[in-house]
């Protein structure tokens, strides 16, 4: 993945992330964070908890698929078991994503520890 790809993704997504806004208060701006890569204590914190909330988003569509796909079990349609194998493939992609953000800030909280000292 290209290095311009994953800022204008890294953007677009912080951009629809108002529980990172509050988080930036002192680390500048926002395209100044992602395009220099964090370096302070600040900026590394506010991208933990940037990430820490996409794996609460991630565990929440997760959780939603999973009922989704019990619905499509007790339903009486003939694709059922189709429809619900969708939804749990849903789910564990999710679930996937959300263990790799935890990651990420994990990483992120151990740096800003490191910029700390």
């Amino acid at each position: 993945m290209s290095r311009r790809f994953v800022v204008a993704l890294l953007l677009g997504a912080l951009a629809l992330a108002p529980s990172f806004a509050g988080a930036e208060e002192d680390s500048g701006s926002l395209e100044q964070l992602v395009a220099g890569t964090a370096h302070t204590k600040a900026e590394h914190q506010a991208l933990a908890k940037y990430y820490e909330a996409q794996a609460a988003e991630a565990r929440e569509v997760a959780s939603r698929h999973q009922a989704i796909g019990r619905a499509y079990l007790g339903s009486k349609g003939a694709n059922g078991k189709t429809l619900q194998g969708h939804c749990q493939k849903i789910a564990e992609q999710q679930e996937a994503m959300a263990k790799e953000y935890n990651a990420l800030a994990e990483l992120h909280e151990a740096e800003a520890k490191k910029a700390a000292q």
